[in-house]
């Protein structure tokens, strides 16, 4: 960045926000960049998750489909703030994945989105990383469309 610095919202009621519940919400908390292009979705992965069960017992990790349904979450929440609504935004791609640290039970992640294209047919393209203590653990591209609501990009 040219030195600015980044001004944060909380989102007081995430779950106003989205259509997910126990045990797939993932977002526990979030904050909105006051651009509204960017939101930052935190989550806290619990020791006793059922998937740590059999996703490697002897050495459990957060299931990267985990991780990117997170991101996905953080950038629908980004989307119904910019509606003043819920919305209901469903992922429909994912582009350029990549893994760099695990993420273990026990550990609480930021997803950080940043809003990067709208295509034609109503595809909201996002930017997307896991970070973990600073150091990123993932980065993708994640594609979420917007349900009933014609997001218009800015």
């Amino acid at each position: 960045m040219d030195g600015a610095v980044e001004r944060r919202v909380p989102v007081r009621d995430v779950q106003a926000l989205l259509r997910h519940r126990a045990p797939f919400l993932f977002v526990d908390s979030a904050e909105v960049g006051e651009d509204g292009r960017t939101a930052w979705g935190m989550h806290a992965f619990a020791a006793d998750e059922a998937y740590f069960m059999g996703h490697f017992p002897d050495d459990p990790i957060v299931p990267g489909v985990i991780l990117l349904e997170f991101v996905a979450q953080t950038a629908n929440v980004l989307l119904s703030h910019r509606a003043g609504r819920r919305v209901s935004g469903y992922l429909v791609g994912v582009d350029e994945a990549r893994f760099n640290r695990s993420v273990r039970p026990g550990q609480t992640v930021v997803a950080e989105v940043r809003l990067d294209d709208v295509r034609a047919e109503r595809i909201v393209g996002f930017k997307a990383s896991i970070l973990l203590g600073g150091r990123r653990c993932m980065r993708a591209s994640v594609n979420i469309h917007p349900g009933d609501w014609n997001f218009q990009g800015d």
